[in-house]
């Protein structure tokens, strides 16, 4: 029977295997964000037979344990077998949560019992990573004239990848640059808060491309993201909002750090916006070629 033990960073390296973005390109299945948010979602993982078996919270109903698709090496079906088989042996509920628009198809013809809702604010945002470097074209031509104005207004900026020596300044920084409150409905905001300074903090246990935006020596900007095969994942984006096109500018200048060491890159997933509204502008303003919709699968009542 499937043997679960908490998702912790010592384990990333039996995670990066499952990394396969040509099924899907969710950012679910990165260890970079199973990690940041292993104890906010409660993530679990067990592998048998090089597969990938993923247990959670639900994204629908935060107080009941739900599995993410299954990935890896034994087909999907199979997969769904063994995880049916825990759920009977161990009394749970079988539900699928997180489950991206690429494995609806066939997980409902492995459970035609099953309902499926589509899980609103949490679909991925998928660009065309050459138009986040240059930011040509009329749909992001304010996007493109804010960083101009950073550029034009902040001469003395620098731009460097992040190394040891800038981790006690970006913690700093992004501890600074707090934006939710110590109350239950702010919760997820705060412990992303928080999960994010940790994860600069391990930065070099478990590396991750991340770049730092200063101005005479102070940092405006910060973010922090993985790569695999074609696609550039960003978790951690953040600048200070004061300062007129520091969110164009390390978008920008970071994306085009990373096509230089990997210029094979298609796409960059910038993850969903939790149904903040905010959020949701800034993010569909960049003009994504594509949206990762997820669902939740539950037994018909």
């Amino acid at each position: 029977m499937l043997k679960f033990e908490p998702v912790t960073i010592d384990i990333a390296d039996k995670l990066l295997q499952f990394v396969q973005p040509e099924k899907t390109r969710s950012c679910d299945y990165t260890p970079g964000n199973l990690i940041m948010w292993a104890r906010f979602m409660d993530y679990r993982y067990a592998i048998e037979e090089d597969t990938l078996f993923i247990s959670c919270k639900s994204q629908n109903d935060m107080k009941s344990e739900a599995f993410l698709p299954p990935i890896g090496k034994m087909e999907l079906k199979e997969a769904v077998a063994i995880l049916k088989e825990y759920c009977e042996n161990t009394g749970k509920e079988l539900r699928l949560t997180a489950v991206p628009q690429e494995f609806v198809e066939e997980l409902q013809s492995i459970l035609p019992h099953f309902e499926c809702e589509e899980l609103e604010n949490w679909s991925d945002y998928v660009y065309d990573i050459q138009k986040l470097a240059t930011l040509q074209g009329k749909a992001l031509n304010k996007k493109r004239n804010r960083y101009n104005k950073f550029i034009t207004e902040q001469p003395a900026y620098t731009y460097n990848r992040c190394t040891a020596d800038d981790i006690t300044d970006v913690v700093k920084f992004l501890a600074s640059n707090r934006e939710c409150q110590h109350n239950r409905e702010d919760n997820m905001r705060c412990y992303e808060h928080w999960q994010c300074m940790a994860t600069v903090r391990n930065l070099l246990k478990y590396e991750q491309p991340a770049g730092v935006l200063r101005i005479d020596g102070k940092i405006t900007a910060f973010t922090l993201g993985e790569v695999f095969n074609d696609t550039l994942f960003v978790h951690i984006e953040k600048a200070d909002h004061n300062i007129a096109g520091a969110s164009e500018a390390i978008n920008r200048l970071f994306v085009n750090d990373i096509l230089a060491e990997h210029p094979e890159l298609v796409y960059a997933n910038r993850e969903e916006d939790l149904g903040d509204p905010g959020l949701r502008q800034v993010k569909r303003a960049y003009n994504p070629v594509m949206m990762i919709q997820r669902y939740e699968m539950y037994k018909k009542q």
